[in-house]
Protein backbone atom coordinates (compact mmCIF):
# COMPACT_ATOMS: atom_id res chain seq x y z
CA UNK A 1 0.00 0.00 0.00
CA UNK A 2 1.30 3.47 -0.98
CA UNK A 3 2.11 5.41 2.31
CA UNK A 4 -0.22 8.34 2.15
CA UNK A 5 1.79 10.94 4.36
CA UNK A 6 5.49 11.63 4.93
CA UNK A 7 7.47 12.09 8.06
CA UNK A 8 7.63 15.73 7.44
CA UNK A 9 3.74 16.05 7.78
CA UNK A 10 3.94 14.11 10.92
CA UNK A 11 6.67 16.35 12.47
CA UNK A 12 4.68 19.30 12.08
CA UNK A 13 0.90 17.67 12.40
CA UNK A 14 2.24 16.58 15.99
CA UNK A 15 4.48 19.50 17.08
CA UNK A 16 1.31 21.15 16.27
CA UNK A 17 -0.85 19.16 18.94
CA UNK A 18 1.87 19.22 21.51
CA UNK A 19 2.14 23.04 20.89
CA UNK A 20 -1.87 23.17 20.99
CA UNK A 21 -2.14 20.65 24.23
CA UNK A 22 0.36 22.36 26.27
CA UNK A 23 -1.09 25.80 25.64
CA UNK A 24 -4.04 24.82 26.72
CA UNK A 25 -2.93 23.39 29.96
CA UNK A 26 -0.71 26.47 30.74
CA UNK A 27 2.56 24.36 30.54
CA UNK A 28 4.56 27.07 28.38
CA UNK A 29 7.43 26.52 30.30
CA UNK A 30 7.47 23.07 30.53
CA UNK A 31 10.69 20.64 29.82
CA UNK A 32 8.37 17.57 29.47
CA UNK A 33 5.35 16.43 27.71
CA UNK A 34 2.93 15.01 29.96
CA UNK A 35 2.10 12.09 27.76
CA UNK A 36 -0.54 10.62 29.79
CA UNK A 37 -2.71 13.65 29.91
CA UNK A 38 -1.97 14.26 26.32
CA UNK A 39 -3.73 10.78 25.23
CA UNK A 40 -6.11 10.57 27.77
CA UNK A 41 -7.20 14.37 27.89
CA UNK A 42 -6.42 15.88 24.68
CA UNK A 43 -6.79 12.74 23.01
CA UNK A 44 -9.26 11.46 24.16
CA UNK A 45 -8.01 7.44 24.53
CA UNK A 46 -8.62 5.81 27.79
CA UNK A 47 -5.50 3.58 29.43
CA UNK A 48 -5.48 0.40 30.91
CA UNK A 49 -2.96 -2.05 32.51
CA UNK A 50 -3.12 -5.75 31.58
CA UNK A 51 -0.48 -8.34 32.83
CA UNK A 52 -0.24 -9.54 28.82
CA UNK A 53 0.14 -13.25 27.81
CA UNK A 54 0.63 -12.67 24.50
CA UNK A 55 2.94 -15.46 22.98
CA UNK A 56 5.41 -12.79 21.27
CA UNK A 57 6.16 -11.60 25.40
CA UNK A 58 8.12 -8.47 23.63
CA UNK A 59 4.27 -7.11 23.29
CA UNK A 60 4.12 -4.34 25.68
CA UNK A 61 1.44 -1.87 24.31
CA UNK A 62 -1.62 -2.50 22.32
CA UNK A 63 -4.15 -0.14 20.57
CA UNK A 64 -7.69 -1.94 20.35
CA UNK A 65 -10.13 -1.47 17.31
CA UNK A 66 -12.87 -3.41 19.23
CA UNK A 67 -12.71 -6.51 17.43
CA UNK A 68 -9.01 -8.22 17.92
CA UNK A 69 -8.34 -9.92 21.00
CA UNK A 70 -5.66 -9.41 23.44
CA UNK A 71 -3.97 -12.68 25.58
CA UNK A 72 -3.46 -11.81 29.26
CA UNK A 73 -3.87 -12.84 32.59
CA UNK A 74 -7.01 -12.95 34.89
CA UNK A 75 -7.31 -14.49 37.99
CA UNK A 76 -3.99 -16.79 37.35
CA UNK A 77 -5.18 -17.88 34.24
CA UNK A 78 -4.52 -16.78 30.25
CA UNK A 79 -7.61 -15.55 28.61
CA UNK A 80 -8.42 -13.81 25.85
CA UNK A 81 -10.19 -10.03 25.91
CA UNK A 82 -11.62 -7.92 23.48
CA UNK A 83 -10.54 -4.34 24.69
CA UNK A 84 -13.25 -1.18 23.93
CA UNK A 85 -12.95 0.60 20.24
CA UNK A 86 -9.52 2.75 20.83
CA UNK A 87 -8.46 1.49 23.87
CA UNK A 88 -4.81 1.81 24.69
CA UNK A 89 -3.64 -1.28 26.66
CA UNK A 90 -0.40 -1.00 28.22
CA UNK A 91 1.83 -4.21 29.46
CA UNK A 92 1.10 -3.41 33.64
CA UNK A 93 5.01 -5.15 33.82
CA UNK A 94 5.82 -1.02 32.48
CA UNK A 95 4.39 0.49 35.96
CA UNK A 96 7.56 -0.60 37.77
CA UNK A 97 9.69 2.30 38.34
CA UNK A 98 12.71 1.57 36.70
CA UNK A 99 10.43 1.39 33.35
CA UNK A 100 9.50 4.66 33.02
CA UNK A 101 10.83 5.38 29.73
CA UNK A 102 8.86 2.76 27.81
CA UNK A 103 5.95 3.17 29.70
CA UNK A 104 6.18 6.69 28.10
CA UNK A 105 6.87 5.79 24.83
CA UNK A 106 4.37 2.93 24.81
CA UNK A 107 1.63 5.42 25.55
CA UNK A 108 2.86 7.85 23.48
CA UNK A 109 3.03 4.71 20.68
CA UNK A 110 -0.44 3.80 21.44
CA UNK A 111 -1.59 7.76 21.15
CA UNK A 112 -0.16 7.90 17.67
CA UNK A 113 -1.85 4.95 16.53
CA UNK A 114 -5.06 6.79 16.90
CA UNK A 115 -3.45 10.22 15.77
CA UNK A 116 -2.84 8.37 12.55
CA UNK A 117 -6.24 6.72 12.35
CA UNK A 118 -7.36 10.09 11.95
CA UNK A 119 -5.09 11.52 9.76
CA UNK A 120 -4.72 8.46 7.13
CA UNK A 121 -7.70 5.97 8.37
CA UNK A 122 -6.91 3.94 5.14
CA UNK A 123 -4.20 2.53 6.33
CA UNK A 124 -4.97 2.20 10.00
CA UNK A 125 -5.86 -1.11 12.40
CA UNK A 126 -5.51 -2.40 15.84
CA UNK A 127 -1.73 -3.28 16.33
CA UNK A 128 0.76 -4.28 18.80
CA UNK A 129 3.96 -2.05 20.28
CA UNK A 130 7.07 -4.64 20.71
CA UNK A 131 10.24 -4.46 21.76
CA UNK A 132 11.98 -6.67 18.93
CA UNK A 133 13.80 -9.30 20.76
CA UNK A 134 17.25 -10.69 18.60
CA UNK A 135 16.83 -14.10 19.99
CA UNK A 136 13.57 -14.67 19.40
CA UNK A 137 12.09 -16.86 16.77
CA UNK A 138 9.04 -14.75 15.17
CA UNK A 139 6.21 -16.02 12.76
CA UNK A 140 6.06 -14.05 9.73
CA UNK A 141 2.39 -12.66 10.81
CA UNK A 142 4.37 -11.37 14.00
CA UNK A 143 7.73 -10.09 11.64
CA UNK A 144 5.26 -8.22 9.06
CA UNK A 145 3.58 -6.87 12.05
CA UNK A 146 6.32 -5.16 13.55
CA UNK A 147 8.05 -4.25 10.19
CA UNK A 148 5.40 -2.64 8.88
CA UNK A 149 4.82 1.04 7.34
CA UNK A 150 1.93 1.40 9.91
CA UNK A 151 4.15 0.36 12.80
CA UNK A 152 7.55 2.77 10.95
CA UNK A 153 5.11 5.96 10.72
CA UNK A 154 3.81 4.98 14.08
CA UNK A 155 7.01 4.77 16.11
CA UNK A 156 8.03 8.88 14.24
CA UNK A 157 4.84 9.79 15.45
CA UNK A 158 5.53 8.82 19.09
CA UNK A 159 9.21 10.31 19.10
CA UNK A 160 7.61 13.42 17.66
CA UNK A 161 5.10 13.89 20.49
CA UNK A 162 6.99 12.72 23.38
CA UNK A 163 10.43 14.66 21.98
CA UNK A 164 9.18 17.85 19.88
CA UNK A 165 11.75 19.77 17.94
CA UNK A 166 11.18 22.72 20.36
CA UNK A 167 11.27 20.83 23.75
CA UNK A 168 14.60 18.94 22.31
CA UNK A 169 16.23 22.29 21.20
CA UNK A 170 15.39 23.86 24.47
CA UNK A 171 16.96 21.23 26.93
CA UNK A 172 19.72 20.18 24.68
CA UNK A 173 20.52 23.92 24.91
CA UNK A 174 20.44 23.67 28.33
CA UNK A 175 22.39 20.95 29.24
CA UNK A 176 25.30 21.84 26.67
CA UNK A 177 25.13 25.41 27.72
CA UNK A 178 24.08 26.54 24.11
CA UNK A 179 27.12 24.35 22.35
CA UNK A 180 26.44 22.34 19.02
CA UNK A 181 26.47 18.76 19.94
CA UNK A 182 29.66 16.98 18.01
CA UNK A 183 29.94 13.63 16.50
CA UNK A 184 32.19 12.30 14.36
CA UNK A 185 32.00 9.60 11.09
CA UNK A 186 29.63 7.09 12.12
CA UNK A 187 27.92 9.05 15.38
CA UNK A 188 31.08 8.07 17.09
CA UNK A 189 30.43 10.27 20.55
CA UNK A 190 32.82 11.47 22.74
CA UNK A 191 32.11 10.71 26.97
CA UNK A 192 30.70 14.47 26.70
CA UNK A 193 28.24 14.59 24.03
CA UNK A 194 26.92 10.85 25.41
CA UNK A 195 26.53 12.22 29.03
CA UNK A 196 24.93 15.56 27.33
CA UNK A 197 22.53 12.89 25.59
CA UNK A 198 21.54 11.51 28.41
CA UNK A 199 20.88 14.50 30.62
CA UNK A 200 18.56 15.90 28.00
CA UNK A 201 17.03 12.33 27.89
CA UNK A 202 16.18 12.38 31.36
CA UNK A 203 14.69 15.50 31.33
CA UNK A 204 12.30 14.65 28.79
CA UNK A 205 11.84 11.29 29.94
CA UNK A 206 13.02 9.24 28.13
CA UNK A 207 15.67 6.42 27.47
CA UNK A 208 19.24 7.27 26.05
CA UNK A 209 18.58 5.22 22.55
CA UNK A 210 15.47 6.68 21.42
CA UNK A 211 16.90 10.25 22.09
CA UNK A 212 20.07 9.15 20.01
CA UNK A 213 18.04 8.54 17.19
CA UNK A 214 15.49 11.70 17.78
CA UNK A 215 18.43 13.97 17.69
CA UNK A 216 19.41 12.44 14.23
CA UNK A 217 16.19 12.58 12.64
CA UNK A 218 16.54 16.10 13.78
CA UNK A 219 19.85 16.61 11.94
CA UNK A 220 20.94 18.54 15.49
CA UNK A 221 24.23 17.16 15.38
CA UNK A 222 27.50 18.64 14.21
CA UNK A 223 29.30 16.36 12.29
CA UNK A 224 32.88 16.15 11.74
CA UNK A 225 35.73 13.47 10.00
CA UNK A 226 36.60 11.01 12.54
CA UNK A 227 40.22 12.56 12.10
CA UNK A 228 39.79 15.15 14.20
CA UNK A 229 38.54 12.73 17.00
CA UNK A 230 41.49 10.84 16.81
CA UNK A 231 44.11 13.80 16.19
CA UNK A 232 42.68 15.32 19.47
CA UNK A 233 42.15 11.68 21.93
CA UNK A 234 44.03 9.29 20.72
CA UNK A 235 47.52 10.11 18.69
CA UNK A 236 50.10 10.07 21.05
CA UNK A 237 48.03 9.84 24.19
CA UNK A 238 45.79 12.44 23.22
CA UNK A 239 48.77 15.28 21.96
CA UNK A 240 48.70 16.60 18.62
CA UNK A 241 50.82 15.18 16.64
CA UNK A 242 53.89 16.13 15.20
Amino acid sequence: MRKLTTYDEIENLCEAMIRDFMKRKHYTNSRCVDIEAFVTEYLGIPIVYETFAEPDPGRIGFFSDGHRPVWVMRERQKAQVVFPDQTAVIDSCLQRPNEIGRKRFTIAHEGAHFILSRHIPIQSKAAFHSDFDGEMTYSQDMLHEMMSMTEALTNRAAACCLMPRFLVQRNLNRHSDGKPLIAYDGYVLAQKEKLVIQKTADALGVNYTPMLTRLKELDLFDLRPIDEYLESEFYHGGGSRT
